[in-house]
């Protein structure tokens, strides 16, 4: 049992990580058919009884002789006494105060025959090329159109005995023959040329005594009575009985007396089970254990087969009763009566000796169907759907491993697909920076245009008209309007050229405090004389921009600047910058001569300023009158 929850909790993990990701059955198919197999296969198991609480017995089972190897093969046989049809065989594992079973084979086969040779036999099982689990569960083998009196178990790989590895053993608890409904091979004859014989544990003859460990058949649920009780004695050696009758005289095949295990008693099983007892149809006993003690069944039924009885009332008289706690009882769930399969006593009238009667106890309980753990089922069946269960528990141990290997599939294809997306990142990287890298070379390529054409236009025009003044002032004799007219050339040569080699000098993204800080010396420079008052209304110092954006707003500065200075006849300049928000604001106000906005011509350089705003998606607006000075504002986005 305990290696059942490992397979099943090892399942569960593969399982929840299947549901949880959806891509590993996408990388690989096979985990998705898993998927479906494992739900068929809970929904299969949903409708199987559920494994039962292990019920430990003194009366083990049967227990072979010891073997130096696990190849030694050892059998058991049992004889049903005549030749029987066969529904089916049931093999119940050995337990032994553990969660799984005790010594069951590795390999084993089962065969069934009418010679006790079995020189010709029919197989039933054969389980001999690969290794069983020890799962606590039964093997429903089934037998139909076989008709034999033998049946034989033979083990072909035995288990190591516990805690020995130089000792092979092989135990079962028990062997069930069904035909027409019933266990026929209940303490038939049983040959074992090599057993162990160890009372009360281990004997041939406890492999068919209907006591193992697998608890009542029934279904749990909320339906549930304890049975009926007797009267509480001081002492063991009363008489106690109860009787059903069944109506009229009828054929009764088995007797079936199921113990009780009332809730408030829970470690009590076989609860008020007589230590002594005998069972009478009509005053005819057909079964009598008043001379020796019973074994207590625990939870088990306890079946007395009774072919050709006929029979109206069945009493079962307790001679020795069973101990409770310094006082003495007899109580039984479940009386039965089976004929056909039918459970002929279910529902008749009960009569008894005396009773204890509470909403548990009461005397019809004992023919309601119902034992203290649930409702009473069909033997056959539910040992059939318990089979059932540890086929699809295993079927569900090996799906697991099968996941888990297409899980482990799915995982490598991931890695590999992984591999393969950085590869591809990392190109694409490789190849993004390339790309970044010759979109940089043609920024600066065009950024040398412009600046060569900056040169030219700029320091080039300054530098010509410095030749022309100085030949106009040889010729002329006029040396000191000339001289003032090439000193102001020169200087505002000097000025472009810092100019220019501040925007070749700031590198790729230079920062706005860089730009405002050449605006600031170049005002100084182009306004000297003039009251100039310069303001930076922001103080982030982080914020950065593209040589273009810087070339654009210097340039634009600049010649507005020199604008005023040449044309203004101002006597006080406002400056204003700031940013927010990547916007950038620009304010230049004078309070000169002023002009006409409307009545400006191309030589004014108005047109070359809003050329320049334009060029960086700029908003430049000039607001001037004749008398009242000129404003010139610009609003732009960084880039």
């Amino acid at each position: 049992m305990l290696m059942l929850k490992r397979l099943l909790l090892s399942f569960g993990m593969v399982a929840a990580a299947v549901q949880a990701g959806g891509p590993w059955a996408w990388l690989n198919g096979e985990i998705a058919k898993g998927e479906a197999q494992r739900q068929a296969l809970e929904s299969e198991l949903a409708a199987l009884p559920a494994f039962p609480q292990p019920q430990p017995h003194e009366r083990a089972g049967f227990h072979s002789g010891f073997a130096p190897r696990a190849d030694v093969v050892r059998w058991v046989q049992v004889d049903l006494g005549v030749e029987r049809e066969l529904d089916a065989v049931v093999v119940v594992p050995a337990m032994l105060g553990a969660a799984e079973a005790y010594g069951f084979p590795k390999r084993f086969r089962v065969d069934a025959s009418n010679d006790p040779l079995f020189a010709d036999s029919v197989p039933l099982l054969d389980y001999t090329n690969d290794d069983a689990s020890s799962v606590l569960a039964p093997w429903h083998i089934a037998a139909h159109d076989v008709k034999a009196r033998y049946v034989r178990f033979t083990a072909t790989k035995l288990s190591p005995q516990p805690g020995m590895s130089s000792r092979f053993i092989f135990c079962l608890g028990e062997v069930l023959v069904l035909s027409e409904g019933r266990n026929v091979a209940l303490r038939c004859d049983v040959l074992a040329p090599n057993a162990v014989e160890t009372l009360p544990t281990w004997s041939p003859k406890h492999l068919v005594d209907g006591t193992y460990a697998l608890g009542l058949p029934v279904t749990a649920g909320e339906k549930y009575s304890n049975g009926w009780h007797s009267a509480i004695s001081p002492t063991a050696d009363a008489t106690k009985w109860v009787q059903a009758d069944l109506g009229s005289k009828q054929r009764v095949e088995e007797i079936r007396l199921i113990p009780a295990h009332p809730r408030d008693y829970p470690d009590r099983f076989g609860f008020g089970f007589p230590r002594r007892f005998k069972i009478e149809a009509d005053e005819q006993t057909i079964f009598d254990s008043t001379n020796a003690d019973f074994p207590n069944p625990g939870d088990t039924p306890v079946a007395i087969p009774t072919p050709g009885l006929q029979a109206k009332n069945i009493r079962i008289t307790a001679t020795r009763l069973w101990e409770r706690s310094g006082d003495f009882v007899f109580a039984l769930a479940e009386l039965q009566a089976f004929a056909g399969g039918k459970n002929l006593a279910l529902g008749s009238a009960v009569t008894s000796s005396d009773e204890t009667t509470t909403v548990a106890w009461k005397s019809g309980h004992l023919v309601d169907g119902l034992s203290s753990s649930g409702v009473l089922i069909d033997e056959a069946e539910w040992l059939a759907g318990l089979s059932k269960r540890r086929e699809l528990t295993a079927d569900l141990g090996t799906l697991a491993f099968a996941q888990a290997a297409a899980l482990g599939v799915a995982q490598t294809r991931a890695v590999w697909l992984a591999g393969l997306v950085l590869l591809g990142g990392a190109s694409f990287a490789v190849g993004a920076v390339l790309h970044s890298r010759r979109l940089r070379e043609r920024e600066m390529e065009t950024l040398r245009q412009r600046i060569s054409r900056d040169l030219h236009d700029e320091i080039g025009s300054h530098l010509g008209s410095i030749r022309l003044m100085s030949e106009l002032a040889l010729r002329e004799g006029s040396a000191s309007e000339s001289l003032d007219e090439i000193h102001r050339l020169a200087r505002e040569a000097a000025e472009s050229m810092r100019g220019i080699v501040w925007l070749v000098r700031e590198g790729d993204a230079p920062k706005l405090t860089s730009l405002v800080e050449a605006m600031r010396q170049s005002a100084a420079a182009l306004l000297k004389g003039i009251d100039t008052h310069f303001q930076v209304a922001t103080r982030d110092d982080a914020t950065t921009a593209s040589l273009t954006f810087h070339r654009q707003v210097f340039l634009l500065f600049r010649e507005a600047v020199h604008n005023i200075a040449k044309h203004a006849n101002t006597t006080k300049v406002e400056i204003e910058v700031s940013w927010q928000s990547r916007r950038f604001h620009l304010r230049i106000e004078d309070n000169g001569r002023g002009f006409d906005v409307a009545a400006v011509t191309a030589g004014n350089g108005l047109a070359n300023l809003r050329h320049r705003a334009e060029v960086i998606g700029g908003e430049l607006h000039v607001t001037s009158e004749p008398g009242n000075g000129t404003r010139i504002t610009l609003e732009v986005s960084i880039s």
